[in-house]
């Protein structure tokens, strides 16, 4: 009979427990420094909780809150939701009346225990004129505020109370108002609300969708008066508790594209930087706000050739080296259904697009040959997916066919049927939050005699409303004419908007004043909507550098391109 010595088998269990448990310790260490780590302060406090407690025992404490200085609707919000926070009917929050008998205060504040914060933003219509607006000028009466029925119901109070010369009506139909009224109203919005119809104002030289920090800030702060509470834990309870939809705005919840018209880096805006060896010259004074985006576009129209010298003339080129204007204002897509990229032959379109793919940028609108410029480029950025579908009218429709469009083996621009639109939007659109259209137009002859205003080419031209809305019909959110060297008018129309020419980003036309002008498009959207587009006019004179336009010229395009939309 084979003997056990029982000791040795005791040991070897005893080796095997502690085996089996060494990766469970671990395990269960690594756990408890995550925690440490992540939330100390929270981890901490969860432990004292722990080794507080009496067994078989547990503490539900009751905190008594002074809300001090409330309005009436905060008041019955904060109330309310507290009030329903108990357990085994015991209430985890008790009101009262007097600050003496108070654990905790909520106030209006800022501060590390801030337990509900929203910003109201000064909004006009997306038609308006004016972009900007100083705080002190509403806090002072200088405008009638405009709010929302509810909006008044909720912020009014508050409003009035913090800035006593405020003047406030209210609104059944704020966006139908704010189009009617200007100059001496304003609305407020929570930024929750914003939309494509709104007109966020620039707030003291702040825009509230880049910095997220301007407007009006309405915060409720929980501070102690019995030091022997941990805040953070009470605090933590309370917001998650309080029935306020705090603001979650933010780089990582906003998405932000800059979106320009044309841009043709020959001719004279060649010359100029190859006389300079500089190739972002062109570049330099609006480089940094257009590249200040999660995604920036063009409409390049030129293609690259070794050794060009295109500085007159309508047959266009660039040389490779001035790829280096692209990389300086960030772009990061490129639209290709302009119709001179094949100027020089196909062969130079094909090595252009392939010079994008080495340097990371993409396209659409035009590409490799005929199935791949119909190809649509999609991305998404914080939770908004966009499809960015181009085409080119005018050689498809007006021209009847060019060597500009793309063929089986050839590159080239992508061409434009109405069905084939139609089926690519979709093939798109269920796929998508937002669907974007460029448009390769027929231009309007810009070129007056002299360097005057010349208004007929703000406007749209025979026919383009009509192809530019059945685009919006069939789906698409925003549709943009990128062709035009004189910017168009804009318009909302159904449940898109229009954008009908952008004008110029980088051409040499500086001998008239609708060509020297353009328009810079910031599209923001949140959780799958276009929640608005800002305008920023730009010039550029004969140094053939572009700048964000003054207030004086920013004023008097989008007056042309008021009046111009009268028209539609």
């Amino acid at each position: 009979m084979k003997r056990i010595d029982m000791k040795k088998h005791d040991k070897r269990k005893k080796a095997l427990k502690i085996k089996h448990l060494l990766p469970v310790i671990i395990a269960v260490l690594g756990i408890f420094l995550y925690l440490f780590f992540t939330d100390r302060e929270q981890f901490l406090s969860s432990i004292n909780y722990v080794f507080s407690i009496h067994k078989n025992e547990i503490r539900y404490e009751t905190f008594d809150i002074y809300l001090n200085g409330l309005d009436e609707f905060f008041t019955a919000q904060v109330t309310e939701n507290l009030s329903k926070v108990e357990f085994q009917e015991t209430k985890r929050f008790n009101f009262v009346d007097d600050v003496e008998d108070a654990d905790l205060l909520i106030e209006y504040g800022t501060g590390e225990n801030t337990v509900f914060t929203q910003h109201l933003l000064p909004v006009g219509h997306i038609y308006w004129i004016e972009d900007s607006i100083a705080m002190d000028s509403i806090e002072n009466g200088e405008y009638t505020v405009l709010l929302s029925e509810e909006g008044n119901g909720k912020y009014g109070d508050f409003l009035e109370s913090k800035y006593p010369g405020v003047i406030i009506e209210s609104s059944s139909d704020l966006i139908s108002d704010l189009e009617d009224e200007g100059g001496e109203y304003v609305g407020l919005i929570e930024d929750s609300e914003l939309s494509k119809e709104y007109k966020l104002l620039t707030i003291d030289n702040k825009y509230y969708l880049d910095t997220f920090d301007t407007g009006i800030e309405i915060s409720l702060v929980v501070d102690l008066q019995d030091d022997n509470i941990n805040i953070s834990f009470v605090s933590n309870i309370i917001k998650k508790n309080i029935g306020l939809n705090s603001s979650d705005f933010s780089e990582d919840t906003v998405a932000k594209i800059n979106m320009t018209g044309v841009t043709a880096l020959t001719r004279r805006v060649l010359q100029a930087m190859d006389t300079r060896n500089d190739y972002d010259y062109p570049s330099e004074k609006i480089a940094e706000f257009l590249a200040d985006a999660d995604i920036t576009h063009t409409s390049n129209e030129v293609s690259f050739v070794e050794g060009c010298t295109s500085y007159s003339g309508i047959r266009f080129c660039s040389n490779p080296e001035s790829i280096a204007v692209l990389k300086a204002i960030g772009v990061d897509i490129v639209e290709l259904t302009g119709n001179h990229n094949n100027d020089y032959g196909s062969q130079y379109n094909t090595e252009t697009i392939e010079t994008y793919i080495d340097e990371g940028i993409e396209y659409f609108g035009g590409g490799l040959d005929s199935e791949d410029a119909s190809e649509p480029y999609i991305v998404e950025v914080n939770e908004t997916s966009i499809a960015f579908l181009g085409y080119n009218y005018y050689d498809a429709v007006v021209a009847g066919s060019t060597n500009a469009l793309a063929g089986e083996s050839r590159a080239g621009a992508n061409p434009y049927s109405e069905s084939q639109m139609k089926e690519d939007i979709e093939k798109v659109r269920d796929e998508v939050d937002i669907v974007i259209m460029d448009f390769q137009y027929q231009e309007c002859y810009s070129y007056p005699s002299s360097d005057v205003i010349y208004p007929v080419c703000y406007k749209p031209i025979s026919n383009q409303s009509n192809v530019f809305r059945k685009a919006i019909d069939y789906g698409a959110d925003i549709v943009i004419g990128t062709q035009a060297h004189q910017p168009q008018t804009y318009e909302l129309y159904e449940e898109g908007i229009i954008f009908y020419g952008l004008g110029n980003l980088f051409f040499d036309q500086s001998m008239w004043i609708g060509t020297r002008q353009g328009m810079i498009l910031t599209h923001y959207f949140k959780d799958g909507e276009l929640i608005q587009t800002k305008i920023t006019p730009t010039m550029y004179d004969s140094n053939l550098q572009v700048e964000v336009a003054d207030e004086e010229d920013s004023e008097l395009l989008l007056e042309l391109l008021s009046t111009a939309r009268e028209s539609l």
